[in-house]
């Protein structure tokens, strides 16, 4: 019964952080099946910027399992404008330091890490954004130990 109340208490602090977000402008994460993440398998996200004055921060949000087996994860994101200009990176997200401890938050054996990828982004037009995460580690048989990836977007402070 005193797990009970420990993760009802946590959870409530977890719901009570978020709910303080004012700075949030889109977040949402994508499940990978089976914690494998396949090369053939993108996250997409589509968000509305509305502001096109303010400056922007958006990061990438990786989960993993202490079972993943690099300390990094190389990606392919792409952005795609409402007027349909598409702009191309390769990000190396650095998910462990050079001792193997997990970067981010940890619960259990689950990190979430929220990796800065653009900061002071201003959106040329309002509209529908698409930004999409492609796993890039040329690894046979797909990335064990991904659990889910995001995107963050937030107005900068």
């Amino acid at each position: 019964m005193a797990n009970f109340y420990k993760i009802t208490g946590i959870l409530f602090l977890f719901l009570g952080l978020l709910s303080c977000d004012s700075n949030k402008v889109f977040e949402e994460y994508v499940e990978v099946e089976n914690a494998n993440w396949q090369k053939e398998n993108v996250a997409s996200f589509e968000f509305m910027a509305e502001d096109t004055t303010s400056a922007h921060n958006l990061y990438i949000n990786i989960r993993n399992t202490g079972s993943y087996p690099y300390s990094n994860l190389y990606l392919f994101v792409a952005m795609q404008g409402p007027n349909g200009g598409l702009l191309k990176d390769t990000v190396n997200c650095i998910l462990a330091d050079n001792r193997g401890k997990w970067l981010g938050n940890g619960i259990g054996d689950l990190w979430d890490l929220k990796i800065p990828y653009v900061g002071g982004f201003k959106f040329a037009q309002s509209g529908k954004y698409i930004v999409s995460l492609e796993q890039a580690m040329r690894v046979e048989g797909g990335l064990k130990g991904i659990t889910d990836v995001g995107l963050r977007v937030e107005k900068a402070k």
